[in-house]
This record gives structure tokens, sequence and C-alpha cells, in this order.
């Protein structure tokens, strides 16, 4: 089975031209949230906290999203957040492809999971009849494929979770990098655990700093699972993360606006290629005529790191392409260069590439 983080690490040891696998963010943390965490530490602010986060910055937060600050709770990630609602979980159904941390993590807890696989020639749209599980988790602006779902499909999904008695565990660490109207899950179903991380937007991914919006038992239970394993997070990225939340209007525009130019760049570099134009985040879920893996070796050796598709589920001939890296431009055109020559030498097989979705008119 492949492991990502194996290849993330030989990835590192190569350390490449072009990074365009992680999704990790190269954007600069802003100099605010840098000074805010040094004078937190400067003023002593290194021991424990409450479990379920300071309350100023649950208040804070709670104000944000609309909710009472007792329906908030912070953890160190969004990944522990995640990971206390699997656990109570008995079957987890992902919608695939899937950042591969879903999977991982059921299977560190023993629990079964459905995967519910979608296509690219269906626009990445999942099938509600498909849906049998205890927890469903929903990840929208999608990673990998940018896919954001309607508020049509989603209120489908969520109409079929109720019927069913599904928790929904939405995964929105991406809905401020939407390029399009975003619905968060919560609107529409009262069942939701909704998980949001500083990763994305802030650049804070060293930072560990996410935090869960759900009903008050809910939270209390995930405060029960956070006292069990990790604590609580520590006072001055809490800090961090209260500077950040000032500056989230301004950032929130900003950001977004850099992801748009990057991906209109890409949508002009790999015209005519094989994917979904993204709708949110900063991915590139691109099919390829050969298995991915041996694809992403090959733009190795020319100092371009993607990852395969088969770290996000059973996508052999994909890769995904993270717009968040340094060498982007370069990196592109070397990936359209070896696909064009895979493309040639495969010509007899019967792939064929195809223009789907890759229109820059939505994003103007």
């Amino acid at each position: 089975m492949f492991n990502a983080y194996e290849f993330f690490n030989r990835i590192n040891g190569v350390n490449p031209e072009a990074r365009l696998d992680a999704g990790q963010p190269d954007i600069p943390v802003r100099e605010d949230i840098i000074e805010e965490t040094i004078e937190s530490l400067r003023r002593g602010e290194t021991g424990y906290t409450s479990t379920e986060g300071m309350a100023e910055l649950r208040e804070r937060i709670a104000e944000i999203e609309g909710v009472s600050a007792d329906e908030v709770i912070v953890g160190p990630g969004a990944k522990i957040l995640i990971a206390a609602e699997i656990a109570a979980a008995k079957r987890v159904a992902v919608i695939s492809p899937h950042w591969n941390a879903y999977s991982l993590i059921s299977r560190q807890f023993g629990k079964e999971v459905n995967v519910i696989k979608t296509s690219l020639e269906d626009g990445w749209t999942p099938r509600v009849e498909e849906i049998d599980a205890e927890l469903l988790i929903l990840n929208y602006p999608n990673n990998p494929t940018g896919r954001v779902l309607a508020e049509s499909e989603l209120r489908s999904i969520l109409e079929a979770a109720e019927e069913r008695g599904i928790k929904v565990l939405s995964d929105e660490v991406y809905a401020e990098l939407s390029f399009k109207q975003f619905t968060p899950a919560r609107e529409l179903y009262d069942n939701v655990v909704t998980v949001k991380s500083f990763s994305k937007l802030y650049s804070m991914t060293g930072f560990r700093l996410g935090y869960a919006i759900s009903e008050r038992d809910e939270i209390r239970r995930i405060q029960r699972f956070i006292e069990s394993t990790v604590t609580c997070v520590p006072p001055f990225i809490q800090r961090a993360g209260l500077k950040a939340l000032e500056l989230r209007e301004e950032l929130s525009k900003e950001v977004r606006e850099v992801y748009r130019r990057r991906v209109r760049m890409a949508l002009k570099i790999l015209r005519g290629l094989d994917f979904l134009e993204p709708e949110g985040g900063f991915y590139i879920f691109l099919r390829v005529p050969m298995d991915s893996v041996i694809f992403a070796e090959r733009l190795l050796s020319r100092g371009v790191a993607v990852f395969p598709g088969v770290a996000f589920g059973d996508y052999p001939n994909f890769i995904r392409i993270s717009l968040s890296g340094r060498g982007l431009e370069r990196g592109l055109r070397v990936i359209r260069e070896e696909l064009e020559c895979a493309l040639e030498s495969r010509a007899t097989e019967g792939w064929e590439g195809s223009s789907r979705g890759v229109s820059a008119e939505g994003l103007r």
C-alpha cells in the first residue's frame, strides 16, 4: 500500500526545485502573528490551559461562526478533532478521492470504512444512495479535486444522512478559500460536527491549531477525548490564533486572490488536459496516461514533486498538484511536457485527454 508520508519524507530528502506536493502554503505567516506568539512567550504564557481552549479565543471563534462559545472547542490541529469523531463511530464513510488521514485514522482505531468513490466523468459528484455509515465525512472544498458542492447537492446528501440517522463530520479547512458560494453543512443539518484549521488561510501549519463546532454535548465528548490524549493547546499558540482572527477578513480576500491567480496560471499552462477546474482550495487532480507513482517518480527525477493519486484512494491514473509551493510555473510546464511525452508513447493504447473543466471564465 502506498504511504504518502514516506513519499513525502523521500521528497524532503531529494529537495526538488519545484515543490507541488504537500498542502503547505508558501505564503509567509503574517509578522503580526509571529510577534504575538513571541510576546505571549515573553509574558510567561507557557503552561497548561483549559482543555476546551481559552475563553477569549472560543468567544471570538463563536462570534465569527455565529454560534455560542460552549459550542466551540479548540484543538492542536484539525486532525485530532477528526480523530475524536472517528474514534466514537463504528462505521465511517468517506467520499473519495479523499485526504488519506481519514482512512489512516480509521484503521488506527479499527473502524470499518465505506469508501464512496466518485469520478472525473461525473464531476466528482457523490451518489447519496451509497452512503452507509454511522459517521459520514465531508470535505469541501475538496482535497484533492478542488470541488465545491452546490447547496442543492449538499442538501441532498444531508437529507440522506438525516433519513438514516448518520452524523456528519464536515472538514471545512479550505472553506475560506472557496472561489464560489460555499454553504456550511451545519446551516442545513443539525447533526453536524464542523472542523476548521488555521493551517491553510493563515499558513500556520506548524502552529497546530484548529477548532470544532457542534452542539454542547458533542463538544463535551470531544473535550473528554482531548483530555485523555493531548491535554490542551499551548497558550502562546492560542494567542497567535487570536491575532490571526483579527486579520481574518483582510487575509481571506488577499490569500484567496493569490490562489485564484495561481489557478488561472495553471489553467493556461495545463489547458486541454484532463481535470476539473478547481472551485476552491489550491489543488488540481490531473489524469495521467500511466501509473501515477511511476509518473510522480519521473517528475521527481526532473526536480518536480507531486503526489500520486493513489494517496487519495483508488486513483492510480491521477496526480495531485499543489499550487501552494515553490517553483510553481516551472513545475507546471515540466508536468505538461512529461504528460505530452507519455501521451505520445501511449497513443496507440487508446487514452485520450480532454478539455473538461479547464475554461478560466469562472475565475475572472
